[in-house]
């Protein structure tokens, strides 16, 4: 994978260019929402992620999110996703996998409840210090936009780059803080999505710590900005983000030949 570095930092680098040209409110194909923004501060955002690999080629995914805000009318929001990985080599893996989103308002009242699928390639460059991690991902949603109402077929693209950086020595080991840095762009696309390609925005900027080689914490600093499918105001999400990652090696070690 040494070889594949200058391609994946060039490609990082171009894909990054491309999403400042499509944040730009000049390259927008609409209007920049001028009328009203809405900013929510005070918001807790909860992650628990999980790869566990069970063999060279498979593995299960398991993840949950919570979502607590004080001050937007959205008072709570659950996500729980769950898939199989099939890994094409150590650093490339391919998911497929289901995923339900449930909120409620403030208040107490049920909000839109979401059903998944969704496809995912991970490629990873993590030979570098600076480790490399594209994300790409293609999600089916079935949406209850207005409550006791017949739910609508969207479709969505997703892609993150994420740079973590050891703070002590050049690898992401046991007992090493790290610093990471993230950002992820939100593409609708279909005949239900026509009034706005980007819907959303969220970046991110935190500490973590290599707890073990399986498990890591991160706490951090997310920014969600959130454009609406029909509404002119936007909506930027300030978010406190406590996250636990643990992604376990249940392969069987293989003996080590007598001599």
């Amino acid at each position: 994978m040494q070889k594949s570095t200058p391609f994946l930092w060039r490609g990082t680098m171009l894909l990054a260019s491309l999403m400042l040209r499509m944040l730009h409110p000049a390259s927008a194909q609409q209007p920049t929402p001028q009328p009203a923004m809405r900013s929510n501060l005070s918001n807790a955002w909860l992650m628990f992620l999980s790869d566990t690999r069970l063999s060279k080629r498979w593995g299960i995914h398991a993840e949950a999110q919570v979502l607590r805000s004080r001050t937007s009318a959205l008072g709570c929001q659950n996500v729980f996703r769950a898939g199989a990985n099939y890994y094409v080599v150590d650093n490339l893996l391919l998911t497929g996998g289901y995923a339900y989103s449930q909120s409620a308002l403030d208040g107490g009242l049920p909000g839109a409840p979401e059903h998944r699928l969704y496809q995912q390639l991970l490629l990873r460059d993590t030979k570098s210090r600076v480790q490399l991690q594209h994300r790409y991902r293609l999600e089916q949603r079935w949406v209850q936009l207005q409550p006791r109402q017949a739910f609508t077929y969207l479709n969505r693209m997703r892609y993150q780059l994420r740079l973590a950086l050891p703070l002590i020595g050049k690898e992401m080991t046991e007992g090493i803080p790290f610093l990471v840095a993230s950002n992820e762009v939100f593409l609708g696309f279909g005949r239900h999505e026509n009034q706005r390609l980007l819907q959303q925005n969220r970046a991110y900027l935190g500490l973590g710590y290599q707890i073990t080689k399986a498990a890591a914490v991160e706490i951090g600093y997310l920014n969600q900005l959130v454009l609406p499918r029909q509404e002119s105001r936007f909506e930027v999400n300030e978010n406190v983000q406590f996250s636990l990652c643990f992604n376990p090696d249940l392969r069987r070690s293989t003996p080590a030949t007598a001599p």
